[in-house]
């Protein structure tokens, strides 16, 4: 079985790791973030009702697929954009990254960004504007503030503070830090897994671990209580028996969980609630949506974000079945390369990590929705009139 935490890390030839830079660092010196950190601001518009998940909804969904040319999509997204000031890309941090596999956005606060970085086996915590503030780890252990191939990264909110879980993927554990004065990470408890961890969710009240060989442990977040372990590989949604972690995320309001096999020929999403029970499953139909390699609840505007890590694609599925329900928000030709995982900034725009053998490894900041205080002229949305369908179905039992 192949090791998640150690494949795909050889460095190509000529490689090299870069100085240590306590500051943004921009590839393109012409990018628009530049707002004053005591400005406040939102670059969030709502353009569109607000529409809720729920159960009764979920499961009475009116379906309909077919509604585009898809074979066009893929030399939609291949397609190079000969502008070169890209209205989408705001800032990018790329001094000293090795493998940054994940990224959240630290709730209840400033905006801040928290990147795990797998290769230096540590976290960076990152002001909204991409400043260095401190780190956490750094060294390959078992001990307290040592980590081993650290995979993913998430964040909640317990009581009146902030909270974030690491899947400390190589040493079977998740372990959970807060904040303290001046971006200290200050050790709060540690989850023990029998399996590898490598992906972490949360929601307001619950928060899940998904393990290899598709295990999935959720949990309490007041009470630290474990609430389920839902094997997958016994169920009718994973009939073939799966040895890896599953790329998930959750709904903060309802705690839905929604998981795809990242390897399977054929994209599925599926939806659980937090104990196990199964609601449905949303097929992607057309090529090229063949990974999902980073799934995102935008609670906003109540959709999916997914990363195509494979096709450098990042898209959107609404849970409305009726229209249209893919959207392409990021390509190749957006300088999208490689993208890992993402998260959504306080602000409303995308944060994304990218990392591979062949591409550079940054920290990302792209327009998500319509945005005059990030430009110099004002720009449209991110969103393009590049769409596709998705068919929801429940599986019969």
């Amino acid at each position: 079985m192949a090791d998640w935490a150690t494949q795909n890390r050889l460095y190509p030839p000529g490689y090299h790791t870069t100085d240590t830079r306590y500051r943004r660092t921009s590839i393109d010196s012409s990018l628009p973030f530049s707002i004053a950190s005591n400005k406040r601001h939102s670059c969030r518009i709502k353009t569109k009702q607000l529409k809720k998940f729920n159960e009764n909804e979920v499961l009475t969904d009116s379906l309909r697929h077919g509604l585009s040319q898809a074979f066009h999509f893929y030399d939609s997204i291949s397609a190079e954009n000969n502008d070169d000031r890209n209205p989408k890309l705001l800032a990018t941090y790329a001094s000293n990254l090795n493998w940054p596999r994940s990224v959240c956005c630290l709730s209840g606060s400033d905006g801040s960004l928290i990147v795990c970085e797998q290769d230096r086996c540590r976290l960076l915590l990152f002001t909204s504007q991409l400043m260095l503030r401190s780190t956490c780890g750094g060294k390959k252990g078992n001990d307290l503030y040592e980590f081993d191939s650290p995979w993913s990264v998430a964040s909640f909110i317990d009581g009146s503070s902030s909270k974030v879980l690491v899947a400390d993927t190589n040493n079977r554990r998740v372990q959970c830090f807060s904040i303290g004065f001046h971006g200290e990470f200050m050790y709060k408890h540690t989850f023990v897994t029998k399996e590898k961890p490598y992906f972490v969710g949360t929601s307001n009240q619950h928060f899940a671990i998904s393990c290899e060989k598709s295990l999935i442990l959720t949990f309490s977040i007041k009470k630290r209580k474990q609430l389920a372990t839902i094997d997958l590989n016994r169920t009718s949604i994973q009939p073939n028996s799966s040895q890896i972690a599953l790329p998930f995320c959750m709904d903060s309001e309802n705690s839905f969980l929604f998981f795809s096999n990242s390897t399977s020929s054929i994209s599925m999403i599926h939806q659980l609630t937090i104990t196990g029970e199964y609601l449905r499953s949303i097929k992607l139909d057309h090529y090229p949506f063949l990974r999902i390699s980073s799934l995102t609840f935008d609670n906003y505007d109540q959709q999916l974000i997914i990363v195509d890590s494979f096709n450098s694609v990042i898209y959107s599925v609404e849970h409305d079945l009726d229209e249209d329900n893919v959207i392409v928000l990021l390509k190749h030709s957006d300088s999208l390369n490689t993208p890992q995982a993402l998260c959504i900034g306080n602000e409303g725009h995308l944060i994304v990590v990218e990392c591979s053998v062949t591409t550079q490894h940054t920290l990302k900041i792209f327009r998500y929705h319509p945005c005059s205080c990030h430009s110099r002229v004002t720009t449209s949305s991110v969103k393009t009139s590049e769409t596709t369908s998705v068919r929801s179905f429940i599986f019969p039992y």
